[in-house]
């Protein structure tokens, strides 16, 4: 199985990349980085565009990101455009942002979901930093 990754991305090469994730049949999430300054409206955009029963914090956020059962998609795909404007006002949330995906999001659908969930199948998911 391919390695889970975050990639950077031209923002010219943006809209191959969407048409060839939408050809392998990714669910993906586009993040409007120049729309997102907070935790709070990352939050609730990931929250909503996930379908997350609940995304009250960090915490709940990451725990619903490592079940995502209501998502039949076998390939995840979050692209984070605007990286440089993404989370300005909160720089802490930023970090927290990259190393949840790096150190537990990622991971977790690459391997982990075999031992800690019941019949968990590895998916792929992929994050894109768009320049």
């Amino acid at each position: 199985m391919k390695k889970n990754t975050i990639s950077y991305v031209d923002k010219n090469k943006l809209l191959s990349l969407k048409k060839d994730l939408k050809a392998l049949d990714y669910f993906v999430v586009e993040v409007p980085g120049d729309k997102i300054h907070t935790a709070r409206q990352y939050l609730n955009f990931m929250g909503k565009e996930f379908k997350m029963p609940d995304y009250a914090g960090f915490d709940a956020y990451s725990d619903w990101m490592t079940d995502l059962n209501w998502i039949p998609n076998h390939r995840i795909g979050v692209i984070i455009d605007d990286y440089e404007s993404f989370l300005n006002k909160d720089l802490r949330a930023k970090e927290i942002v990259t190393e949840s995906f790096t150190d537990v999001i990622l991971p977790f659908w690459e391997k982990d979901v075999i031992r800690i969930m019941v019949g968990g199948k590895p998916r792929i998911f992929e994050v894109y930093i768009v320049k």
